[in-house]
């Protein structure tokens, strides 16, 4: 049995700017630790491949070349170059018949994504080899669920009915009854409490086999684009042409929140998905004032929750604010109110339809 990670790393991370642009997508920022976050990601799933197994990333072609030119040849991997965003359902499809072909549909894909952060690696690889074992025994399409340690509105919710076992590391297994979308403030605090539901990391695992079989029974129109591209070999061409041809949905509604066999392994790992500056704080701590403060050269003082994060090679200073975000890199700052960040890609695209700024920094 041969076990795949599927690294899905599209997009360029706006809500990460002006350290995340098209040159610099966020899976190439140091983020969370001094390496890369898709560095990160290849040391967790790395020690999941047997032989001749290479990882696969999924990502976009305009920033494809870029990440191959970045990680030079410290990785062996595969890699899918989307022509055109269309959601993680038409991605997974993809990386389906990619590992069809190529390992036959015994294998099993390990789904992650390249922006999570994830500690320990230990951890990381004994929940994922549990779930192999599960999505290998039952047939059965695994998600991994993480126990909420606050009422988040930002994540979806996994509602589980029965525990269906226990690794001998004391993972466990569970039964899902349904997925949950973002909930308001008030359900959050009510799954939070009833301590049956868990956080939708976003990261699957399921025998090829039997997640090409969900393709077929519930999105039948995605998986006959799949067949014409299985038949012809998965070439550039026939990817460029699946892509530019199949619908857009994600795999969460296309597959997951109707299959009737989903099973939750709960992650025993720190884990944050890593979808804003604010998830700096919960990464990186924050001293006695609520303050964050990560790179070199910052000089702060007299500031209450404030998350500053020097990129660059300048100095920084930050002097009696109050609940405000600021990010320096070698050429754009970003000094914005904590309160304003869920609206920071309309003040981007305000900034870009100006006119008044260099494209080298979008």
């Amino acid at each position: 049995m041969k076990i795949v990670p599927v690294i899905l790393a599209g997009g360029i991370g706006e809500r990460f700017w002006p350290a995340s642009h098209s040159k610099r997508p966020k899976q190439l920022l140091p983020l969370i630790s001094e390496k890369m976050m898709i560095e990160e990601t290849f040391e967790r799933v790395l020690p999941l491949c047997d032989g001749d197994v290479r990882p696969l990333i999924v990502t976009g072609n305009k920033i494809a070349d870029l990440i191959v030119a970045t990680l030079g040849d410290s990785y062996a991997y595969d890699v899918i170059a989307e022509p055109v965003a269309k959601n993680t359902a038409p991605a997974v499809g993809a990386a389906a018949a990619h590992c069809k072909a190529k390992y036959g549909e015994d294998s099993v894909m390990v789904v992650v994504s390249a922006d999570h952060a994830i500690r320990p690696i230990e951890k990381f690889v004994a929940a994922a080899t549990y779930a192999v074992e599960v999505a290998s025994e039952e047939d059965t399409l695994v998600v991994f669920g993480i126990k909420p340690d606050r009422p988040d509105t930002g994540y979806g919710y996994i509602e589980l009915s029965g525990e269906r076992g226990t690794s001998s590391q004391g993972v466990k297994s569970f039964k899902v009854n349904r997925f949950v979308e973002k909930p308001s403030a008030e359900k959050a605090v009510e799954y939070l409490a009833a301590g049956n539901y868990l956080w939708n990391s976003g990261m699957f695992i399921w025998r090829t086999g039997v997640i090409l079989d969900q393709f077929q029974k519930q999105m039948p129109a995605l998986y006959a684009d799949m067949e014409i591209l299985m038949n012809a070999g998965c070439t550039v061409e026939a990817m460029d042409s699946f892509y530019k041809n199949c619908l857009k949905e994600s795999i969460d509604f296309g597959i997951m929140e109707h299959a009737t066999s989903v099973s939750a392994v709960e992650g025993i790992f720190e884990w944050d998905d890593i979808g804003s500056w604010e998830s700096l704080p919960r990464i990186h701590g924050m001293d006695a004032n609520g303050n964050c403060v990560t790179g070199p050269k910052v000089y702060s003082s007299e500031n209450n929750n404030c998350t500053i994060s020097n990129m660059s090679d300048h100095t920084v200073a930050v002097i009696g604010a109050e609940n405000m975000l600021v990010v320096t890199v070698n050429n754009a700052t970003l000094v914005i109110s904590r309160d304003k960040l869920p609206d920071l890609k309309k003040y981007l695209g305000e900034l870009k339809d100006s006119g008044n700024f260099p494209a080298e920094l979008f």
